[in-house]
């Protein structure tokens, strides 16, 4: 089996990859657990597959010219699915509080602040994730107190 034969064969396999998102410097960090040092960063959520594929196709290729062993994949990321779970895109948490201190202009304490009063987001591990309905209800409030109804007498 040539270079090109073999890699593609590698390719093929089921490896499942875990994405999470970067609390500190936003972002998400993508990694392979069946593939010890395969590992990339993406800006976006939506560059997520896109970076993890190319980190895995970078990866292999080397360890096919080195004539390194590439283990058959093991971690099964994916459970059998029960679609009564699945949320609406807008419900979806995939925007970083580092996100949403961006598209808000605030800081990320004040989103944190946000968060906790409004009751949004959801914690994963370490990081708080926001949907875009979240943001959507940080940002649907005017800044400054509520004016008093005056009522003459």
């Amino acid at each position: 089996m040539n270079t090109s034969e073999r890699m593609a064969e590698i390719l093929a396999r089921p490896y499942s990859f875990i994405a999470v998102a970067d609390q500190e410097d936003g972002g998400w960090v993508v990694f392979y657990p069946d593939l010890p040092g395969v590992m990339t960063q993406a800006d976006t959520y939506e560059e997520v597959a896109i970076m993890a594929k190319d980190a895995l196709e970078t990866w292999v290729e080397a360890a096919v010219e080195d004539g390194r062993s590439i283990p058959e994949p093991t971690f099964n990321a994916d459970p059998e699915w029960d679609w009564s779970t699945v949320k609406p895109m807008d419900e979806v948490p995939t925007l970083t509080t580092s996100d949403v201190a961006n598209d808000l202009n605030i800081s990320v304490p004040r989103v944190h602040q946000l968060a906790r009063s409004r009751h949004v987001g959801e914690r994963r591990g370490k990081a708080l994730l926001f949907s875009q309905k979240d943001v959507d209800a940080m940002r649907d409030r005017k800044p400054g107190r509520p004016k008093r109804n005056m009522t003459a007498v």
